[in-house]
């Protein structure tokens, strides 16, 4: 059988890492479906928040790599004319779209539709959570704007969509009715290469503290704030170390002046920024991953912390559910009593209840791993939009 050729469009890809969930999601699809898929990649050529391209990487032409091809372009070439122009030569049988509000990655190759018309491409978009109530809570007004317009002429009609999970279906369909028939579920890939961390018994931790890593971006979405005012309210010796891009300066600023006002058994330190390869190991030294989100279609981050042996306290705005053995639980985003409960809970433990712990994490990541589900129900999605 022939092989499904998808030409995606992604603002940012590998090597680039400070994009987050969407760059891992895409590099574990490819790795996944390779046998079955070929995958045409056209991003930018720099990170999220970089003026610099990659080092080492010939921009605005084609280039065979370990994922693919994949066209890294200049930022005055990143555009929908330009995308047309560089796949002339390739014959695809999807256009998927990385994103719903990107102008550049997505409305504008939505509005140029003429290459995919004349190559019969569908279209499939894939909007990576954007459609969840807590994203379409930053920056309100415009994306209301462009949703109720779309929607009052039409627009959007013949694509498909790619839903992560059966919430972000929902939010898909709330937003175009019309989108029924057309939402394919497919839960986001995870990759089961590299080594599991064994839990580190070499640091016992001591009831009464707790060692906290907050690994992400750092804007609103991730809702950092909110972690420090949850420990805020906490009476154990907490120290809460931050990693991630600082993609919001102001919000960023708020969060240092919240740090500020800590008590002084609550200790905060800025770490910078993580190296994919780094992510696990960084885990595998703190006793809790604490992510109060606002909202996540998948939350591949959540996935490094167990695999790495890290028990991890979230919000409910995450496909993640609670497990018996304690390694994911889930609390109510609003619910602050809860959350610092919880948190005083962890710090509790002893060193015998969170090496158990640490155990239940990596076991529990080992068998989600392990599950094909995800990638036959990828599959299905795009031969599915392919013929359609």
């Amino acid at each position: 059988m022939n092989k499904i050729k998808v030409l995606c469009v992604v603002d940012f890809y590998l090597p680039g890492f400070k994009g987050g969930g969407p760059i891992r999601t895409l590099a574990n699809m490819c790795e996944a479906m390779g046998s079955n898929v070929e995958f045409i990649i056209f991003t930018r050529d720099r990170d999220l928040g970089s003026d610099e391209p990659y080092p080492g990487v010939r921009t605005n032409k084609w280039l065979r790599t370990p994922s693919g091809l994949v066209y890294y372009a200049d930022p005055s070439k990143f555009n929908a004319r330009h995308m047309a122009k560089a796949a002339e030569l390739h014959n695809f049988d999807v256009l998927y779209l990385n994103s719903f509000f990107g102008y550049r990655s997505s409305i504008s190759m939505y509005f140029n539709q003429r290459l995919v018309r004349r190559k019969g491409a569908s279209i499939c978009i894939a909007p990576r959570g954007e459609f969840s109530a807590g994203a379409l809570s930053i920056k309100r007004l415009k994306k209301w704007i462009y949703l109720s317009c779309a929607r009052l002429v039409g627009l959007y009609r013949s694509v498909h969509w790619h839903a992560s999970t059966p919430l972000e279906a929902e939010d898909i369909q709330r937003q175009f009715p019309y989108s029924r028939g057309k939402i394919h579920l497919a839960a986001d890939p995870v990759s089961a290469a590299g080594k599991y961390s064994r839990p580190p018994d070499a640091r016992r931790k001591t009831a009464g503290q707790l060692a906290i890593a907050f690994i992400s971006r750092i804007s609103p979405m991730k809702n950092l704030a909110g972690l420090i005012e949850i420990l805020s309210r906490v009476d154990r010796k907490i120290k809460l170390s931050i990693f991630g891009p600082i993609e919001d300066s102001a919000y960023w600023q708020n969060c240092q002046a919240l740090i500020k006002r800590l008590p002084s058994h609550i200790t905060v330190e800025y770490r910078g920024m993580l190296e994919p390869d780094d992510v696990s190991a960084t885990f595998a030294a703190y006793d809790l991953f604490a992510f109060p989100t606002l909202g996540e279609n998948f939350g591949h981050v959540v996935f490094e912390a167990l695999r790495a042996g890290t028990p991890v306290l979230v919000s409910d705005r995450t496909p993640w559910r609670a497990v018996p053995s304690g390694a994911i639980t889930v609390v109510p985003l609003g619910s602050i009593e809860i959350w610092r409960q919880q948190i005083a809970v962890a710090a509790d433990r002893d060193f015998q209840e969170q090496r158990s712990l640490r155990l239940a994490a990596i076991e529990f990541a080992k068998r989600y791993a392990a599950s094909d589900q995800a990638r036959s129900d990828t599959l299905e999605m795009f031969r599915s939009v392919a013929a359609s």
